[in-house]
């Protein structure tokens, strides 16, 4: 009996383990407690996987027990985010979906429920659901504000920095859901479901254009939303059109032109039947092509546009149009460069300022601030009452509301030299502040533009309209894609429009380097006097303007460069001919 003892023992154990693992089997399938239990400790212990059919089973016995969806909104995110980790995104998404239309959810914090909104876009985004993932991440565009145009944030601890944040960490994800290739369509929906997919990708497209390692992503949304605008409304529809300006340069980056070459001349085409064959507006797309089949090698074509432009240019403004102003603007620093190689010293203060509120610009902050001023910059040769910056951006303002309906106002004009070494000292480390020097607010000729309360977007349609008619007003984009004006690795601002006269605006957009303002300011004696002459070097050729002599050195260290123009033999002042103790009137 003794001898028997052991094996009686480990029998009834084995019984008793049967019996216990039998009880608790039936347990967690038929007891609501047991099966949440048994999820709570797998999840506990980093067993999501194995933890989602617990879960699962748990949420069905207590709705089967009575429970609403409100007292299971809690259990339904935690089961939502087991399935996520199980990799059963279509599961996932219904969970998170369900549980955030709740009252509970609703209670959240901000921060909270847009974690689990987070979570519900990329679930969709694995499930082949776009349209979802686009509507959340376009809405947390909209939420971040400023802070989705910057490089990083003013406060990386703001709400704002969290929305960009999360939207920024999806590059890859949307690189990989959608081809640029073979564009997505959605699957069914109205075709106002159609166009708010396409208006959210665009967005979302335009985001990521402007970031370093974002062209894939961009131009899958981008190109996306182009096919979607171009079904529904036709390739000669204007919002069809405002894509050009962002997928366009997208494409030429990757090395697509002969997409980007089609993409403009629909533009081309589209705004020719709107504005005539013979019109001056049509220059920016001219320019564009000529841009593409000049990197194709197409250099007689692009030639051919070229010398296009120019007559519809010498038919619109008169065989002279360049010769007026060009003394006083360089006496006045009209049109002079402004950049890190190219300074301006403390002392330096236009003697014009006016209140912008006065011309009825609309101002995003109390007009009475300086920071709301501007330079008058009468233009002699006219009616000073109309012929002025103010007046001038007060017309482009009103033009692209109209064209747009978008709200416009100014958001930032004048900033003096010690107001922008204070802003630069307490964001040294964060945002694009620019260092005191170097920033054309400084002249009161810079005007920062907000769109609908936040920084302009190249996505915003007020950014197709200044781009195509800035010029007529006598302003150009002072620091376009991939310049280098600027300390750090992008300082890209679609928001920022300088004044520079009518006639050097038209200048640059006919005979100007594209994409090279500062460059163009710097030697702009050089640029009037071919344009005087009429002979500007043929497509391929080397541009004299450019290579006669060294337009700026660039300094070591930005904050070694930020010296008086006395101290700075590369100041714009010897550049433009202007005595180094002059200060405009």
């Amino acid at each position: 009996m003794a001898l028997r003892s052991p094996i009686y023992l480990a029998g009834a154990f084995l019984f008793l383990a049967v019996g216990f693992a039998a009880y608790f089997n039936v347990a967690v399938r038929v007891d609501p407690a047991a099966a949440q239990a048994r999820f709570d400790w797998l999840v506990a212990h980093d067993a999501e996987k194995r933890a989602a059919r617990h879960g699962e089973r748990a949420l069905r016995l207590r709705a089967e027990a009575g429970e609403t969806p409100e007292e299971l909104a809690r259990l339904t995110l935690e089961v939502a985010d087991a399935q996520l980790a199980r990799g059963k995104f279509d599961r996932a998404a219904t969970l998170y979906r369900a549980a955030l239309a709740t009252n509970a959810a609703r209670s959240m914090t901000k921060r909270g429920r847009a974690r689990y909104e987070d979570k519900l876009a990329k679930a969709s985004l694995h499930a082949g659901d776009v349209e979802t993932a686009v509507a959340i991440y376009a809405t947390f565009l909209e939420l971040a504000g400023d802070d989705a145009a910057r490089g990083e944030s003013e406060d990386p601890k703001a709400l704002s920095a969290f929305y960009a944040e999360h939207v920024g960490e999806t590059n890859g994800l949307f690189a990989e859901a959608i081809n640029y290739a073979r564009p997505y369509e959605p699957a069914e929906g109205s075709r106002e479901t159609r166009l708010a997919a396409a208006k959210n990708m665009s967005s979302l497209g335009a985001f990521f254009a402007m970031r370093e390692d974002g062209a894939y992503a961009a131009a899958g949304l981008l190109a996306s939303a182009y096919s979607i605008r171009a079904r529904q409304l036709g390739a000669d529809h204007p919002d069809t059109v405002q894509l050009t300006l962002v997928l366009g340069p997208v494409f030429t980056t990757m090395g697509r032109l002969d997409d980007a070459e089609q993409l403009y001349l629909d533009a081309f085409h589209a705004q020719e039947d709107i504005k005539g064959a013979n019109s001056p507006d049509l220059s920016l797309y001219i320019k564009l092509l000529t841009g593409v089949y000049e990197k194709q090698g197409r250099l007689t074509e692009a030639q051919a546009l070229q010398e296009h432009m120019r007559r519809l240019f010498r038919d619109a403004f008169g065989a002279q149009r360049y010769a007026a102003n060009r003394e006083r603007d360089r006496r006045e620093d009209i049109n002079r460069p402004v950049s890190q190689y190219f300074l301006l010293d403390g002392a330096y203060a236009p003697g014009d300022l006016v209140s912008a509120a006065e011309y009825s610009i609309p101002t995003a902050k109390s007009p009475n601030i300086d920071e709301m001023k501007l330079r008058l910059a009468g233009d002699p040769h006219a009616d000073p009452r109309e012929a002025n910056m103010p007046v001038r951006l007060a017309q482009l303002i009103s033009l692209c509301r109209s064209e747009s309906g978008e709200r416009i106002s100014l958001r930032s004009g004048y900033r003096s030299y010690g107001t922008q070494e204070v802003l630069f000292d307490r964001n040294r480390t964060r945002g694009t502040v620019t260092p005191p020097g170097m920033s054309e607010h400084q002249t009161g000729l810079a005007a920062d533009i907000n769109v609908n309360d936040r920084f302009m977007r190249q996505s915003d349609k007020s950014f197709q309209c200044f781009e195509e008619n800035a010029y007529r007003f006598g302003f150009i984009l002072s620091y376009p894609p991939e310049n280098d004006y600027l300390p750090g690795e992008d300082s890209y601002e679609p928001w920022h429009w300088r004044y520079v006269g009518v006639s050097t605006a038209h200048l640059y957009r006919e005979a100007g380097p594209y994409h090279k303002p500062q460059e163009f300011l710097a030697a702009l004696p050089c640029y009037e006097e071919r344009a005087a002459s009429g002979v500007f070097p043929a497509i391929g050729e080397e541009d004299i303007c450019l290579s006669a002599k060294p337009l700026r050195t660039a300094a070591a260290n930005p904050d070694e460069a930020v010296q008086p123009d006395g101290e700075n033999p590369d100041s714009a002042r010897i550049l433009n001919n202007i005595p180094a103790t002059r200060q405009p009137r």
